[in-house]
């Protein structure tokens, strides 16, 4: 397996597959000779479709048909993608059974009905494809982890804070406030020189003071 990754800082998860899926060039089994090649995981799913196709006995421009509305933009999430990436994601991500139903022009149809079509069983192809998906996909997951969000987990796992509060803004991730409480012979002055942004609040039982709550602010 050959890497030839550049992960741009500040992508998003599904931009960050979609770099590897069009640019990671790993080893692929051409279904019409058996022969190993290096190709992008998307262009050799493509090739792998398409010789399927043609061993349906499809025609030419059948064929070619079907090549334009596999490689046909959709948006998803904002993001532009092929309608075999968005499959392909389908598939290595959400874990779903997806079908590549077409008929004999070519033409990709959303449902078995009918005489003359075709179905290719999406993952069964990519497991013939390329033989060491699994431990590609592992790779794929980790990249998947935006930076953000790590940095979240990492709050959330802190035992130190009881709660943790994740903020978005204009849907991304932004800041987190970590709740955390404090004997109450911490004397403020200290707490306060501990974070930049916090909110701190004394909670009382029976008229004594019990512990100190603050609330942490941090960016993410």
């Amino acid at each position: 397996m050959k890497s030839n990754n550049h992960i741009v800082t500040g992508q998003s998860p599904l931009e960050q597959l979609l770099f590897c899926l069009r640019n990671k060039k790993v080893d692929c089994v051409l279904l019409s000779s058996d022969q190993n090649v290096s190709l992008s995981f998307i262009d050799g799913i493509n090739e792998a479709i398409l010789f399927q196709a043609s061993d349906f006995n499809l025609n030419q421009t059948a064929v070619q048909k079907l090549s334009s509305s596999l490689n046909e933009q959709t948006n998803r999430n904002g993001i532009w993608l092929s309608y075999l990436e968005s499959r392909v994601l389908d598939v290595l991500v959400n874990d779903k059974s997806i079908l590549i139903t077409f008929d004999k022009s070519g033409k990709l149809i959303e449902s078995l009905h009918g005489i003359g079509c075709f179905v290719i069983h999406l993952a069964e192809l990519i497991k013939r494809a390329f033989p060491g998906i699994y431990h590609w996909v592992k790779e794929l997951n980790l990249i998947a982890i935006e930076q953000k969000e790590s940095k979240a987990l990492d709050f959330i796992q802190n035992k130190n804070y009881h709660s943790v509060k994740v903020i978005k803004r204009k849907g991304q991730l932004d800041r987190v406030e970590c709740e955390e409480k404090m004997p109450i012979d911490k004397r403020v002055i200290d707490i306060m020189r501990d974070a930049a942004f916090q909110s701190i609040s004394i909670n009382q039982e029976d008229g004594k003071a019990v512990h100190i709550n603050r609330v942490v602010k941090q960016k993410l």
